[in-house]
């Protein structure tokens, strides 16, 4: 029941298994980054994932013998603990554990690099925007992932014309709410919300997203 029928070098086992399980799961998570894990840092996740399946399988399986588990246990919380501390007071180590914030929106442009490091397309920015009572994305100078996932918006005092995403773009048909701008018109990227005041003959692309379809700008509605 405590020792089981292994040897004792099965319990150096033990940990080699529980450091490599460990960094199995960190590596899995840190891929999914801020989409997965919110309100929370990567390690307090990998915590409860680890802590959740050893003690688990003592709980379960009888033929799991007690002192394996908590040897297990032992290990998971001690990495945790040395990891906690060496983040902090080692910021290379911060920056590969930690998520930092991300920037989303910028003058009303949303971002690609941000939005790519946190695996989000345009359509979820602007599913996330709207939930914090954005309709369009000229009211925003700045949008943010923060490390625990929230998302923080700052708003400009005087909003500026920009791209509508109320509603959702994928429930309307484009026009009339997306009519084309002719030539001389200020053009209005459909994916990314770049405005383009006074776009040249050759304008056929978005010079920050590659998006082809185009619209004009609006100011928000407050109604």
């Amino acid at each position: 029941m405590w020792m089981g029928e292994e040897p004792l070098l099965f319990f150096v086992e033990i940990i080699f298994r529980s450091v490599l399980s460990y960094i199995y799961c960190f590596a899995l998570l840190r891929v999914l980054s801020g989409r997965a894990v919110a309100q929370m840092s990567l390690l307090d996740f990998v915590l409860i994932i680890a802590l959740g399946s050893a003690v688990g399988d003592v709980a379960f399986y009888a033929d799991v013998p007690i002192l394996h588990a908590l040897l297990v246990i032992t290990v998971i919380i001690t990495i945790t603990k040395l990891l906690d501390r060496w983040i902090h007071n080692w910021a290379p180590l911060k920056s590969v554990f930690d998520n930092s914030p991300t920037t989303l929106v910028h003058e009303g442009i949303i971002d690609q690099p941000g939005s790519s490091r946190r695996d989000m397309n345009e359509m979820e920015v602007m599913e996330r925007l709207r939930l914090h009572g954005i309709r369009n994305l000229g009211e925003v100078e700045w949008a943010f992932i923060e490390a625990n996932g929230n998302l923080s918006i700052f708003r400009y005092r005087s909003p500026k014309p920009g791209l509508t995403i109320v509603p959702p773009h994928d429930l309307v048909p484009r026009a009339p709410l997306f009519p084309s701008p002719a030539d001389d018109e200020p053009h209005c990227c459909l994916c990314c919300g770049m405005v383009i005041a006074c776009p040249s003959p050759e304008t056929e692309r978005c010079p920050n997203c590659n998006g082809a379809k185009w619209t004009l700008p609006t100011l928000s509605d407050p109604s």
